[in-house]
């Protein structure tokens, strides 16, 4: 599904959820998910907004509909991994964000979330592997398709990111 017809409406979810507006960024993106029910990245969205919420069964729900629609996109495996790591279900976690990775090696935010498992799992190697990962990855100019996945770096996590990177190969080496 193109996503230009919803494309105001998922932008106007992204703001909402930016200004931690979570209610209104669900019903914007309930509104997408109306308009489009064919659309991945609405539902994975929706799924985020949710997820935000504390409300991990109807996020799961989300992104499984949006990986159904559309088994090629990685955001919504990322995101789905990120719920059930916070949810301590690690290795369906584990196999999200390798689904993730599968679809996209050079998906930053997936190798970021895999290092933050690999971390919460004592994998430290593996850990600083994949912050390095993405950290190189996070470094480069968004494509226009990156935008519209709304993978744009936020400067507070990369740099946590390259600091624990960093902390960890000191202590491991």
């Amino acid at each position: 599904m193109d996503t230009a017809a919803i494309q105001p409406l998922l932008d106007e979810g992204e703001r909402l959820l930016e200004r931690g507006d979570l209610e209104a960024a669900e019903r914007t993106f309930r509104r997408a998910v109306l308009t489009a029910p064919d659309s991945a990245v609405a539902h994975s969205k929706l799924g985020v907004a949710l997820a935000q919420q504390g409300r991990a069964d109807e996020a799961i729900a989300e992104f499984t509909t949006a990986v159904a629609l559309q088994p090629t996109y990685a955001p919504a495996y990322s995101n789905l991994g990120n719920v059930y790591r916070e949810e301590g279900m690690l290795a369906e976690a584990l196999a999200a964000y390798e689904r993730a990775l599968a679809i996209d090696p050079e998906y930053w935010i997936a190798h970021r979330n895999l290092g933050i498992l690999y971390k919460q799992m004592g994998r430290l190697v593996d850990a600083v592997e994949h912050f390095k990962k993405a950290t190189r990855l996070s470094v480069r100019p968004p494509t226009d398709t990156a935008k519209r996945r709304g993978c744009l770096a936020a400067p507070a996590v990369l740099l946590a990111g390259v600091v624990l990177a960093a902390a960890l190969a000191r202590h491991l080496l």
